[in-house]
């Protein structure tokens, strides 16, 4: 996202967090609480927050979620894959179940479309909300992007008309951090792309950080 103007980011690791950057410099909101993306609302009798609300983007998206969803599943007594590398593993991560899923186990796939539906939920919001060039989803859950980026845009083209008509034309296969573009026709397209620095991106801002002066 280099050459755009206005973005808005998730990051997606033991929590959800997000920022905005509008005009090319950070949006910190009235307060500096801008981009608490985290806490948007995904289902309003959902999982109880540590914030307080029910719902939120945090308890389905985060890898502590996709760790609770697990255990909750096997709880069930009906994912024996999961149940069986949770118990030959004792350091059992989101990144096993996502070896699950892409191995075919029904369970481990039905978590990360939990992931995927939450946030295209969100995104839809963010979408039909500030109609910004890109959305940008980075953080170490990313690893497992092929396991939960297929529900995100079947939610997209449902909740969100001014995705349905900014769209690229294969969403799924758009480079990572990709620049906004125009499609012949269909004006400027709305791209949501994975981080193209995946788990250094915070070593990098924090190593542009002293270098950046905003008026």
């Amino acid at each position: 996202g280099r050459h755009v103007g206005d973005m808005a980011m998730l990051t997606l690791g033991t929590g959800v967090g997000g920022g905005l950057v509008m005009g090319g410099k950070i949006w910190h909101g009235m307060s500096g609480m801008a981009g608490e993306f985290g806490h948007m609302t995904v289902d309003p009798e959902g999982q109880l927050c540590g914030c307080g609300n029910h719902g939120c983007l945090e308890q389905y998206a985060s890898a502590t979620a996709i760790m609770r969803m697990a255990r909750e599943t096997i709880a069930t007594g009906d994912a024996p894959g999961l149940a069986k590398a949770a118990s030959a593993d004792p350091e059992f991560s989101a990144r096993e179940i996502y070896n699950l899923a892409i191995q075919g186990d029904e369970q481990a796939r039905r978590i990360f479309r939990r992931v995927g539906r939450a946030l295209g939920i969100a995104l839809a919001t963010m979408v039909n909300g500030l109609n910004l060039e890109m959305y940008v989803i980075g953080g170490g859950v990313c690893s497992a992007w092929e396991a939960f980026s297929p529900t995100i845009f079947e939610e997209l083209r449902q909740r969100a008309m001014v995705y349905a008509a900014t769209a690229p034309a294969d969403p799924l296969h758009m480079p990572s951090g990709a620049s906004g573009q125009k499609e012949p026709g269909s004006g400027r397209t709305t791209i949501i792309t994975r981080a193209l620095l995946g788990s250094d991106a915070g070593l990098f801002g924090a190593a542009r950080l002293p270098m950046t002066r905003e008026s």
